[in-house]
């Protein structure tokens, strides 16, 4: 958040920056007579030396910032805390889990999984194409199920809740007889 303010305030002093250098550059001398008659004052001089020390300091922040590589962070989950330390699982394989555990119920055919790891357990949503002609509260209940129970047998984790939506039902292609 902090960053983003940040990156707001640099944006906005340099616009008006690069506006007041275009009217000048456009013929209006005004803005630089005034920037020239500001610079004469003490008590203006400061001010105009702490504006350019901010844009100076906001620069060669955000430049170190696109330098430097973005740690990554992976989101896991703690399957079992011990006097010996921690096991968890990270999000990639508990989606690898979800999708196998997804694909066992019949009439699944695409799934694409969001998890979101809470304190009181594993968040799942799942988008998914179903086949045509399946009873699709049933398929909906039977893929919960499913998904809530492979979760807890293999890694140990509770689920509170599954969320399933249907993006779509499968068609086949026609199949033409020439």
């Amino acid at each position: 958040m902090l960053d983003r303010a940040l990156l707001a305030l640099f944006a906005l002093l340099v616009a008006v920056l690069s506006l007041g250098t275009l009217v000048v550059v456009a013929g209006w001398a005004v803005p630089l007579d005034l920037f020239e008659l500001s610079l004469r004052r003490p008590d203006y001089r400061i001010i105009a030396g702490l504006v350019a020390t901010v844009l100076f300091l906001l620069a060669l922040r955000f430049l170190v910032a696109s330098v430097r590589p973005a740690a990554a962070r992976e989101e896991q989950a703690v399957i079992k805390a011990a006097e010996l330390g921690t096991a968890s699982i990270s999000l990639p394989a508990l989606e690898n889990l979800v999708i196998r555990a997804a694909r066992q119920v019949k009439g699944v055919r695409e799934v694409r999984t969001r998890l979101h790891v809470l304190p009181e357990g594993l968040s799942v949503k799942l988008n998914i194409t179903v086949s045509p002609d399946r009873n699709l509260p049933e398929l909906a209940a039977a893929l919960q199920q499913q998904v809530h129970e492979y979760i807890v047998a293999t890694a140990g984790l509770e689920v509170p809740e599954v969320q399933v939506r249907v993006n779509g039902i499968y068609q086949e292609g026609v199949r033409r007889a020439e």
